[in-house]
């Protein structure tokens, strides 16, 4: 290469993936920390260095060439190369520190998160972990973003090759009523009562609204919360119910005496969460982290369950 030539580099192929898949410049620079005239520096730069125009970009377009649309799967082809790469040396001891970036559920954080980290940080001491919190949805947005590395979620992606998924928990679904109220048995018991839900906009709202439609149940919409903390502190003030997870309940941790739970009286439904990489982005990392994530859901979790829930069996377990 001739010293006037522009340089290929891995920070431009980074920016330029960044960039496609935030769908604007600006977007872009907000989510690398960077400015919007340094996002453009780099796809000149690279745009330079491939010979190609690879966007069109303007104030108010952004598209892909027909150069950038071949360019692109190279392009993620690479990061994750570099990223199975660097994890393979990490994990070896032979390279340093890497930053690992994890998306979890507030759930997570609640339980495991610590206990978890302590153990990962003496097996991978050259190992960085950052943690994020969010619903599903976020999560599955942040990955595909290329925002964190892992993430804990509903699995819901079913198919998609992109993403290699690792199972961690059965999650059932139960009823939690104010305490106080007789245990519920038929759903006349629970239409007499408010439905405290979750909003529509979270992936745990709409599954739960799906199964009460099924069983012919429409209560009125009236109280809908984004966390399991108020959901159920409002459950208790207003005398109502709701249905959330075995693991949201256990997690959360409202007044003494507030809130009981049951089983529902309802078919019974549950939901699977997984950890979930960029398919072939960490080499063997994620399965690793997933057994120490299981380890420690079965270690920290599992006995309040049996403790606290004993009417859910073996309904909420550890998947392998």
């Amino acid at each position: 290469m001739h010293n006037n030539e522009p340089a290929f580099t891995f920070r431009a192929v980074q920016v330029f993936v960044a960039t496609v898949d935030a769908g604007s410049v600006t977007r872009a620079a907000h989510q690398l920390a960077i400015s919007p005239s340094s996002v453009s520096q780099q796809l000149s730069n690279l745009e330079a260095a491939l010979g190609a125009r690879l966007v069109v970009r303007s104030a108010r377009t952004f598209r892909l060439t027909e150069a950038g649309t071949l360019f692109l799967d190279r392009a993620k082809g690479l990061l994750d190369g570099v990223g199975a790469a660097k994890a393979e040396l990490a994990l070896a001891d032979q390279a340093p520190p890497m930053t690992l970036r994890l998306a979890t559920i507030e759930e997570l954080d609640a339980t495991v998160t610590a206990p978890m980290l302590k153990r990962l940080t003496r097996m991978y001491p050259n190992i960085a972990f950052s943690f994020s919190s969010g619903a599903s949805h976020e999560n599955h947005d942040a990955l595909a973003s290329r925002a964190v590395d892992l993430m804990l979620a509903v699995d819901t992606v079913g198919d998609a090759d992109w993403v290699e998924m690792h199972p961690v928990l059965r999650d059932p679904f139960i009823l939690v009523r104010a305490a106080g109220l007789p245990p519920f048995e038929t759903q006349a018991d629970m239409s007499a009562h408010p439905l405290i839900r979750y909003t529509s906009a979270l992936q745990i709202g709409r599954h739960i609204e799906a199964q009460l439609r099924r069983t012919g149940l429409r209560p009125p919409k009236r109280f809908e919360f984004s966390s399991n903390r108020a959901l159920l502190e409002t459950v208790g003030a207003l005398d109502g119910w709701a249905v959330t997870t075995a693991f949201a309940y256990l997690s959360t941790y409202p007044a003494p005496g507030l809130v009981e739970a049951q089983a529902l009286p309802l078919p019974g439904f549950s939901r699977r969460l997984a950890l979930h990489a960029r398919a072939g982005a960490l080499g063997d990392l994620p399965e690793r982290i997933a057994v120490e994530m299981r380890d420690c859901l079965a270690a920290h979790v599992l006995p309040e369950a049996e403790q606290r829930l004993p009417f859910l069996g073996r309904a909420f377990e550890v998947l392998t």
